[in-house]
């Protein structure tokens, strides 16, 4: 996993070798060198992507492969999806200018950020969604909005690039990464299964995808996790004294 305190960009089930390449080398141009590819449809390495990148081998010999979103995240605290869409979730929207400055600021207390871009025909999924803790969005012609990928991955690098960092603000305590926030999350499904919160198997996905990103948006830091995990080993115990003995 990579340590490098610029954005990640994580491309999510990209379609086409010469997009990938051509997203390398959007990133080169405007200084990002980390990418994350998830499930890349034609496989891993790319002859097509190297010569689409046009020189940007130090991107493409540094990409890194997961089999899930979940994965690609899990070292990270801040997470940002790009989507054009109306969403129901309650995630704060930016523009790619506000963005470009939330995450420099991030960058500047030591969180690893990530941004998320979708598939080309259809963009990203509410599971990749609920991942993230806000919305980037770009304001292109309302009459033919449509951005292919490497556009994408350009506006929000040359945005990222221009930012400076926010001044006036201490630094506080570093997010948890998505991994402990997933530990943490499951082990409250388990609770929350065994306790006959989830009426129906139907409901039961959308309220995981209500609780994940309930936590995800609260950016909790490592040592707040620790403490909602002692509140569930806390009300276990209490639990397990208040059932009758058995016969």
């Amino acid at each position: 996993m990579s340590s490098n305190p610029d954005p990640i960009v994580i491309l999510v089930e990209p379609q086409l070798g010469e997009n990938i390449g051509m997203c390398a080398r959007a990133m080169l141009n405007c200084g990002l060198r980390t990418l994350r590819l998830v499930a890349p449809r034609d496989g891993w390495p790319s002859d097509i992507a190297r010569r689409t990148a046009a020189d940007a081998d130090i991107v493409i010999d540094g990409a890194e492969v997961f089999a899930s979103v979940r994965e690609a995240v899990a070292d990270c605290q801040r997470v940002v999806a790009t989507s054009a869409r109306e969403r129901s979730l309650p995630l704060p929207v930016w523009e790619a200018e506000e963005a470009a400055g939330e995450i420099k600021e991030a960058a500047a207390k030591g969180e690893r950020v990530a941004v998320l871009f979708g598939p080309e025909a259809s963009g990203l999924d509410r599971e990749a969604v609920s991942r993230a803790d806000a919305l980037l969005r770009f304001s292109t012609n309302p009459d033919f909005s449509s951005l292919n990928l490497a556009q994408s991955v350009l506006l929000f690098g040359w945005e990222w690039r221009r930012a400076a960092v926010p001044s006036g603000r201490g630094k506080s305590q570093i997010s948890a990464e998505r991994a402990d926030i997933d530990a943490f999350v499951e082990r409250l499904e388990e609770e929350l299964d065994q306790s006959g919160f989830f009426l129906t198997p139907e409901l039961k996905p959308t309220s995981q995808r209500t609780l994940r990103n309930l936590f995800t948006r609260a950016l909790p830091s490592l040592q707040e996790v620790k403490f909602l995990h002692g509140m569930l080993t806390a009300l276990r115990r209490s639990n397990l004294q208040d059932r009758p003995e058995q016969d």
